[in-house]
């Protein structure tokens, strides 16, 4: 009686709806497409390979009896530099090599069907040689805590779901950064910027600020037990529970030992740097802030009256703080300032950075843009312009790359030799190392955003940063390419070497080009790929992949090892779903003359492949930056379904005008969301599969002279359009270096 009723309803439901299907509920769906697709996931997760794996030093010689740990296993090098090891798993795996006379070496071990990881160079660390790391913004509240949560306020959130819980909190924080832990403990000195008050009693809440967070006492212990040395404090979140939530972080941070400057309870306090010893030496660290909250009553930097963050901006204390430090220490300055969200530094921030290397530092750390910048030299002085997040609760995209970065310092000399850029991805807030095309990707980006000074080597999970122009070895690669009208975006991944390769050259030999553009992905983990070092593998991320009709599949992916795959059969009445589950913002961009360039020119591009499958479309909706205000929706027919072999596909948009504005704070179109929706086919069972995903934002014309054009400076740029009559021939020239 129950499937008489069933079926009774179903008709019922599906009489107004044309393309609605009933089955008899007593026959099964055909699902064989999908059970192979599911198979052969199940096949990857559990298939494993033996892997010989060469240790080798600057010159490519073995080195014999090298301990390293791989997978939380321990292995020694052989007389040959080799390690085997038999029946490793498919996926990526966690190495540390920490050797006396090399510098720790932190990463991924890759172990897949047609790609694997055989050989890892050690960098020689003379005797003279100390490495100081330093990471990001860090901190372990609101969100942790309650998922919900946008700001904080006066209670301790207890959420059942959450990262971090009152009772574990030691734990919780600890298993937060420990895939990171082993660049920072065997550090000869390691600092983060914490931009969290630490307390348990957040009783007085700043009236005014729009967002303020605290991290609970035992958070605290998510630092000191990867090896964290010394936080910096002068950022504008140490005062987001006034005096009294300084007096407990100060008590807190103290009591761990950890070493502290930035913020004090009185100006004094706040600007006097502290000194840490490194054998002969000693390190002198200051930080402070240009975001001084002035806009409030209550401000977050100290004065007379006052405790808080110390104040950038009173150049005359900074000034005559650094001078007081003996020239023979080696000095520090931490600063915090500058337009959250963008790419390098405003001309505010690169004033003070200039004005910095005048006064006595050594070495310069910039913090608060959430997003990793690059490298420069100011007045010979290193400077790291942006470190991003490492520890943070953002879910925005341009956040999701931080960088953590070793500096090589010379003891006796005291001076910066090199440094090793380490790309982390923070997913779902814990942070990870990655390798692959996300390492690249962050890599190039950085290079391109570097002043001319700087020579940055993409290597598999880091990079070499010298603070010196042209300090590397070019290879070339030339590629020759055929365009035409019916072509008019030539994707550079498909002929680059390698993910860290750059276009360096263009040559026209034959026809006329009308335009040439550079575009750079937005998405960024449109491959579907798994790049971290956590211990889920071949996970797709930042995808909503949770319906039952969408999955990895790792049979004929366009590139790599796998791609994601929608199945439908003719009796599914509603399109497989799948969202990109952050909003794509339009990059914050400044010319040479710290002018906004805010281009809002994009393409969305990819590649499909379907075998009867049914119709293909994506919906595109244009919002806000932030709060995910819409202001319209387009449905794009991306394909009609049937049998198809891999094919690019390609919608050309531009947002609208920041004429058009939202809610009170007049807020422009500066986002896209994303989702796929594939229907059921006309009989039978559909399978389609998505790979190689972009939202390319078209950023800088190419001026060729001379039918020519090229560079030396390193770019992140993948994708180039082009405007041609007829047709054209191109010689692509692309640049690794070493």
């Amino acid at each position: 009686m129950f499937k008489v009723v069933v079926s009774f309803l179903l008709l019922f439901v599906c009489l107004g709806l044309a393309a609605c299907k009933v089955k008899d509920p007593n026959e099964d769906k055909p699902q064989q497409q999908k059970q192979d697709v599911i198979d052969a996931h199940e096949s990857l997760l559990t298939g494993h390979a033996s892997v010989s794996l060469t240790i080798v030093n600057d010159d490519l010689t073995p080195l014999s009896n090298i301990p390293l740990t791989i997978a939380e296993q321990q292995y020694t090098t052989d007389n040959d530099g080799q390690v085997f090891i038999d029946k490793l798993g498919y996926g990526n795996h966690a190495i540390t090599i920490q050797q006396n006379g090399y510098f720790t070496k932190v990463g991924i071990l890759v172990n897949h069907p047609n790609s694997t990881t055989t050989q890892i160079k050690l960098h020689a660390k003379p005797a003279t040689s100390k490495s100081l790391v330093f990471g990001g913004d860090s901190m372990f509240g609101r969100r942790y805590l309650d998922p919900s949560l946008a700001t904080m306020g006066t209670t301790i959130p207890n959420v059942s779901d959450a990262l971090i819980r009152p009772a574990t909190a030691a734990a919780d924080s600890i298993a937060i950064t420990k895939d990171i832990a082993s660049l920072f403990k065997y550090a000869d000195f390691a600092s983060v910027n914490l931009e969290s008050p630490i307390t348990s009693n957040p009783a007085v809440v700043h009236p005014t600020k729009e967002f303020s967070f605290f991290s609970l006492p035992d958070s605290l212990q998510g630092l000191t037990e990867i090896g964290i040395d010394y936080v910096g404090l002068g950022n504008n979140h140490i005062y987001d529970y006034l005096q009294t939530g300084l007096e407990d972080t100060l008590l807190e941070i103290s009591n761990t030992g950890l070493l502290y400057s930035g913020a004090g309870l009185d100006e004094f306090a706040a600007f006097s740097p502290i000194t840490a010893q490194l054998d002969t030496f000693n390190l002198v660290l200051f930080a402070a802030t240009t975001v001084t909250g002035k806009e409030h009553e209550l401000t977050y930097v100290t004065d007379a009256m006052k405790g808080g963050a110390a104040d950038l901006t009173n150049a005359e204390y900074v000034q005559e703080t650094l001078e007081k430090i003996h020239p023979s220490n080696f000095v520090i300055a931490q600063i915090h300032g500058g337009e959250e969200y963008t790419y390098s530094p405003s001309r505010f921030i690169a004033s003070h950075l200039i004005d910095l290397s005048t006064q006595n530092t050594d070495l310069l750390i910039a913090h608060h843009p959430h997003v990793a910048q690059g490298f420069a030299v100011y007045n010979n002085v290193p400077a790291i312009l942006g470190l991003g997040n490492l520890v943070f609760d953002q879910a925005r995209l341009d956040t999701l790359l931080g960088v953590t970065v070793m500096v090589e310092l010379d003891s006796q000399t005291q001076t910066v030799q090199r440094a090793f850029a380490y790309p982390i991805f923070i997913e779902d807030y814990k942070p990870r190392f990655t390798t692959g095309f996300l390492s690249h990707y962050l890599l190039r980006r950085l290079a391109e955003f570097s002043d001319d000074n700087i020579t940055l080597i993409p290597r598999d999970n880091y990079a070499e940063v010298y603070f010196k122009k042209a300090h590397a070895t070019k290879r070339n690669h030339k590629v020759s390419v055929e365009v035409n009208s019916q072509t008019p975006i030539l994707d550079l991944r498909e002929y680059a070497p390698s993910h860290a390769a750059y276009l360096s050259a263009i040559e026209v030999t034959n026809g006329t080009l009308n335009e040439l553009t550079f575009g750079r992905d937005l998405m960024i983990f449109g491959d579907f790929e798994d790049w971290d070092n956590d211990s889920d593998a071949f996970e797709i991320s930042r995808w909503d992949h949770s319906s039952n009709s969408v999955l990895p599949c790792t049979e004929n992916p366009h590139n790599g090892i796998q791609a994601l795959c929608s199945t439908r059969d003719e009796f599914d009445n509603t399109p497989s779903i799948i969202p990109f589950r952050h909003t794509m913002s339009v990059m914050k961009l400044t010319d040479e003359n710290f002018q906004p360039m805010l281009s809002k020119q994009f393409s969305l591009f990819g590649y499909i492949q379907s075998e009867n499958g049914g119709k293909q479309e994506s919906l595109l909706t244009y919002t806000t930056e932030v709060d995910d205000l819409a202001f319209s929706q387009h449905q794009v027919l991306i394909s009609e379904g049937g049998d198809r072999a891999w094919q690019s596909f390609s919608h050309d948009f531009t947002l609208p005008s920041d004429e058009f504005t939202l809610d009170q704070k007049k807020q422009p179109p500066r986002g896209v969301k994303l989702q796929f929706r594939h229907y059921a086919p006309n009989k039978g069972e559909a399978m389609t599969r998505f790979d190689d995903i972009a939202m390319i934002s078209w950023q800088k014309s190419v001026a060729l002279q001379n039918s020519q054009w090229n560079t030396d400076k390193m770019h992140g740029y993948d994708f180039l359009k082009v405007s041609v009559n007829d047709t054209a021939s191109l010689t692509l020239t692309f640049t690794s270096l070493d």
